[in-house]
């Protein structure tokens, strides 16, 4: 089990709570949820391929090389034909270069 789906079934447990008049206990959870899932966004943040292409300036060949090994860990994944990466594997490229790519956008 993931921490999405953790975080997810705490969610639904307070939304239980709430609906039985626990609004004390259900607000206690959802704000414990709210302060995990702060802690990781790059963890709990799924980015697209084009996306992750852009964060790293590598190639979708090599990204879908990648995808091999991380999904296992659950760090990709794949939706009909897209793949989708956790944030948090996707190296980020130098500040120079993501500087140097803002000058030739511009």
């Amino acid at each position: 089990m993931t921490l999405d789906h953790v975080l997810a079934d705490l969610r639904g447990e307070a939304a239980v709570l709430r609906a039985n008049g626990h609004k004390a206990q259900a607000e206690t959870i959802e704000r414990a949820v709210d302060r995990v899932a702060e802690s990781c966004p790059d963890y709990l943040r799924w980015i697209s391929l084009e996306d992750a292409i852009a964060r790293s300036g590598r190639s979708a060949e090599w990204l879908r090389g990648r995808a091999a090994e991380w999904a296992p860990l659950g760090h990709a994944k794949r939706e009909g034909r897209r793949w989708w990466f956790r944030a948090i594997v996707v190296p980020v490229k130098p500040i120079r270069a993501m500087e140097r790519d803002r000058g030739r956008a511009a």
